[in-house]
């Protein structure tokens, strides 16, 4: 039952979601499209939280899809044992960058008061997953060693049988449950994309190239 929640529902549900509510927001509230700018309510913390979160978590997602489009290739490159505990060593340095990341955005919500008035509940629960994610991530990673061998023989032809709508859950089904949280993060964090203001990775800012530069003034007591 558990199995068939995370590795059949969850993933469809999110798709779904995904594919039918972010085009809705986009045409009916952009206003709300865009992550608010919060540099100018606090930027000490926000500097050694979002570049390690960005660095850390941008590669290791490129080599979670580069592993469902070629698997082929990588299982060649990581066949080699040398290559292999290099990719696993990077990947775990990764990890441990982007959950250092992730907690300093999160402590940074937490400690700075006028934050809170632009956090809603929606930001703290992907805040939360994405730390969640990452945690787990960093444990697999440790403790579930080699994993970025065995993901292209269980995880990849399952996330090929979603795609062909034939779901196969016993590529995942017997792993160990802090794998499969690992999944269900994942999920959830895709579900919630379109209700957050992490929406604005889906968007590509071509059109601001044309737009003319903003010109930020004070306004101070004393006249101009």
């Amino acid at each position: 039952m558990l199995n068939s929640f995370i590795f059949i529902v969850l993933p469809y549900a999110a798709l779904a979601l995904l594919i039918f509510v972010t085009p809705y927001r986009y045409l009916s509230n952009r206003l709300t499209w865009s992550a608010y700018s919060t540099q100018f309510l606090e930027r000490k913390a926000l500097y050694w939280g979002i570049n390690p979160w960005h660095y850390g978590i941008i590669p290791v997602l490129a080599a979670h899809f580069l592993g469902v489009i070629a698997p082929g290739p990588l299982k060649t490159v990581l066949g080699n044992q040398t290559t292999l505990i290099i990719v696993e060593s990077i990947g775990l340095a990764l990890g441990l960058f982007a959950v250092f990341g992730c907690l300093a955005l999160l402590l940074r919500r937490v400690n700075t008061p006028i934050l809170k008035r632009v956090t809603f509940a929606s930001d703290w629960v992907l805040l939360y997953l994405l730390a969640a994610q990452a945690l787990t991530g960093v444990y697999i990673s440790t403790f579930m060693r080699w994993g970025s061998q065995w993901y292209l023989d269980t995880a990849v032809p399952y996330f090929w049988s979603l795609a062909t709508f034939n779901p196969q859950i016993d590529y995942m089904a017997d792993f160990p449950l802090i794998l499969k949280l690992h999944a269900a993060c994942a999920f959830l964090i895709v579900a919630l994309v379109p209700f957050t203001k992490l929406v604005h990775l889906l968007y590509i800012p071509v059109d601001f190239l044309k737009d003319p530069p903003i010109l930020y003034r004070w306004r101070s007591r004393g006249g101009d």
